[in-house]
């Protein structure tokens, strides 16, 4: 039965014989349909189009990829448009005399660990003539610093030119630093976070306090909350952000921003805080931030608030902490916090080193026999 068979070509239907070709006529027909859906195809394409309005042209202005916006509305410089017009590129005859001396202290002042003694002394004393030089400039070139800024490469040049910008101060210098700041975020460079944020409370005015005050508390720079806390406390207005020390005490990005917000309490709080101080201290595990908050508590001397570190100085199994109660007695001071240290010098339960800091902190206070 199989042999009777004819097997079918490989590549031909089983359902068309192997002799059959299609039309003349049934070929032409293909082709006019084919043409007739290409120029319709044309036609609707050609109506899709918009039609673009007399007297435009389509924008030029390019794309900015990736831009981030920080609480004050600075945008940084990664992601955008690489194209973008510095204020170097329009420098009057005067400003481009001050970027020579500038770039020749630049140059001058590069560091290098195989140079000798000599050279050391010149880089030292070329570094001091910039910062001569750059003390002496004002507001009106702050365009000149931030574009060097935007340009230098070197990492250690770019200090000079952050600190010649917090000393003028200006709005517009100080959005260069928050530029600056974001763009050191980005490319994770810490090192400079640091220095522009010191740069920036450097200026220690009116605009400075309120961008630290903004940023302390955003959370698109949470990871760097606890450097904007720490600036806040060197401010010469640190006792009008005690609102803020106080919402951080129990903030819990990390606990340094814990401990520099006790420390704003410690030097600019006052008797109304030390009771959210307290709550924040029974609520606390981390035993470096319960020795900052006894510092706090130390700083602003409330005696009502022996009870709860003499509670601190006998049960604490820390023994560091309890020497930080120790000392938090010894800045209260006062009949009770005598008392306390007393008890906590003659108690043979205590560690000795706690003893031993309990009987010099009442020589300290007079009462040493």
């Amino acid at each position: 039965m199989g042999s009777s068979m004819k097997s079918t070509p490989r590549f031909e239907s089983p359902l068309r014989p192997a002799n059959h070709r299609p039309e003349s006529g049934y070929a032409l027909g293909t082709i006019l349909i084919l043409v007739g859906l290409g120029v319709l195809g044309w036609i609707i394409a050609s109506l899709w189009i918009p039609i673009q309005p007399s007297g435009e042209t389509p924008s030029t202005r390019p794309e900015v990829v990736a831009s981030s916006e920080s609480p004050s509305g600075a945008k940084s410089r990664v992601g955008t448009n690489s194209k973008k017009v510095s204020a170097l590129d329009s420098l009057s005859s005067e400003m481009v005399s001050t970027r020579k001396k500038i770039d020749d202290y630049f140059q001058k002042a590069q560091w290098d660990s195989a140079m000798d003694a000599s050279t050391a002394h010149r880089v030292g004393r070329a570094r001091d003539e910039l910062e001569a030089l750059l003390s002496t400039l004002g507001p009106e070139h702050v365009a000149l610093l931030i574009g060097l800024l935007e340009e230098e490469p070197d990492f250690v040049n770019r200090r000079f030119l952050l600190r010649a910008l917090g000393r003028i101060g200006t709005e517009e210098a100080l959005a260069g630093l928050i530029e600056h700041y974001w763009w050191c975020s980005q490319e994770q460079k810490e090192s400079q976070v640091k220095h522009t944020i010191d740069a920036l409370a450097s200026a220690d005015n009116d605009h400075s306090f309120e961008l630290l005050s903004e940023y302390a508390l955003s959370e698109d720079s949470i990871i760097h909350r606890y450097r904007f806390v720490g600036a806040l406390t060197g401010s010469s207005r640190s006792s009008d952000a005690l609102g803020i020390y106080s919402q951080l005490l129990t903030d819990e990005s990390h606990f340094r921003v814990r401990q520099r917000a006790a420390y704003g309490m410690k030097i600019s709080g006052s008797l109304s805080e030390i009771q959210s101080i307290e709550r924040a201290l029974q609520e606390e595990v981390n035993p470096y931030v319960r020795q900052s908050f006894l510092g706090a508590i130390g700083g602003i001397r409330d005696v009502r608030s022996i009870p709860r570190v003499n509670q601190i100085l006998q049960e604490d199994e820390v023994l560091s902490t309890r020497i930080s109660a120790v000392r938090a007695l010894l800045r209260i001071e006062g009949t009770a916090a005598i008392e306390a240290l007393q008890a906590a010098r003659d108690d043979d339960s205590q560690p000795q080193r706690v003893r031993d800091a309990a009987h010099r902190a009442l020589v300290k206070l007079g009462v040493g026999g």
